[in-house]
C-alpha cells in the first residue's frame, strides 16, 4: 500500500506540467503545500508554471525535458532530487494527439506519438523508481486516458500507447507495491487542455504527416478544468487508487468490449476439449 496520505511538505515531478493537466495537478499539488518541479519540453511554457505556483506562494522549480529521451529524464531527476532533496510522487503526463484516417499515419506519426506518450511513462517511472524505493515511499500517477479502454476511429496511435501505459502501469503497480511505492492511473474523458496545438512540438526526425492535432478541438472544447482533474488526482494519491476517472458517465462505453469478451470466452473451448487425442494430430 501506497503511504503518501499526506502530501503536505512532501516534492513532485510532473512532465507536460506547462499547460493542461499537467499544469492543473502543478497548481493543486502546491495548494497541498508540496514542493513542485514543473518539467515540459516547452521552456517558457514550464517556467510560465513555476513562476505562477512562486508568486502564489509555493516552492516551484522549471526544468526542460523531453520524456521521449531517456537521458533527458535523467537529468530531470537529478535536477528534481537536487531541488527539492528528494522527490515523494512523480507525474509521468506528458501527451501527444494526433488525429486522422489508420490509413494515414506515417511511421514518423507512430514513432512520436508512442516514444512520448508510452515510452516517457516508462522512462519517467523507471529513472525515479530507484529513488522512490531508496525512500521506502512514494508515488506514480501515469496519465492514459478514457481511450485507455475504448477505441474511438480515427486517432489510432494514441489509442494503442493509451491501452498499453494502463497494463504497463497494472503491472508496474504489482510489482513496486511489495517496496510500498503505489502506483495510479490517471484516465481522463474531455479536458479543457491545448492537447489540440501539440503539432507545433512534432520533431523534424517524425518528418511530414497529413494528420493532426486540430482533430482533438471537438473532444476537449467543452472539458472539464484540469484543476479539477488535479484534486481528482490528489484524492486519488490519498487513496492509493489503482485508476482515477474524471467521468463517470463514460463508464458504458466500455460495455460493449466487456461483453464480446464475455461471449468470446463463453465459447472457448472447455478444458476437455483442449486435450489432445493422439488421432487428432495426424
Amino acid at each position: 500500500m501506497s503511504r503518501m496520505r499526506s502530501l503536505a511538505g512532501r516534492a513532485a515531478v510532473v512532465t507536460g506540467g506547462g499547460s493542461g493537466i499537467g499544469a492543473g495537478m502543478c497548481r493543486r499539488f502546491a495548494h497541498q503545500g508540496m514542493h513542485v518541479v514543473v518539467a515540459d519540453i516547452d521552456g517558457p511554457s514550464a517556467e510560465a508554471t513555476a513562476t505562477a505556483l512562486r508568486e502564489a506562494g509555493a516552492r516551484a522549480e522549471a526544468v526542460v525535458c523531453d520524456v521521449s529521451d531517456r537521458g533527458s529524464v535523467e537529468d530531470l531527476a537529478t535536477a528534481a532530487i537536487g531541488a527539492t532533496g528528494g522527490v515523494d510522487v512523480v507525474c509521468n503526463n506528458a501527451g501527444v494527439f494526433l488525429g486522422g484516417n489508420m490509413r494515414d499515419f506515417t511511421v514518423g506519426d507512430w514513432e512520436w506519438v508512442m516514444s512520448v506518450n508510452l515510452m516517457g511513462v516508462v522512462h519517467g517511472s523507471s529513472v525515479f523508481t530507484p529513488h522512490l524505493v531508496e525512500r521506502g515511499a512514494g508515488h506514480i500517477v501515469n496519465t492514459a486516458s478514457i481511450g485507455g479502454f475504448s477505441t474511438d476511429p480515427n486517432c489510432a496511435p494514441y489509442t494503442t500507447s493509451k491501452f498499453a501505459v494502463v497494463g504497463y502501469s497494472e503491472a508496474l503497480r504489482k510489482d513496486l507495491a511489495p517496496d510500498g511505492i503505489g502506483v495510479s492511473i490517471l484516465c481522463p474523458g474531455p479536458v479543457a487542455t491545448g492537447i489540440d496545438a501539440c503539432d507545433r512540438l512534432r520533431p523534424e526526425a517524425a518528418g511530414p504527416s497529413p494528420v493532426t492535432s486540430k482533430a482533438a478541438v471537438p473532444v476537449i472544447a467543452q472539458g472539464m478544468s484540469p484543476d479539477a482533474v488535479g484534486d481528482l488526482v490528489v484524492r486519488g494519491i490519498a487513496e492509493d487508487a489503482t485508476y482515477i476517472f474524471t467521468h463517470p458517465e463514460l463508464g458504458p462505453l466500455f460495455e460493449p468490449r466487456i461483453e464480446e469478451m464475455r461471449a468470446a470466452l463463453a465459447n472457448a473451448p472447455t478444458p476437455a476439449e483442449r486435450v489432445v487425442q493422439p488421432g487428432d494430430l495426424g
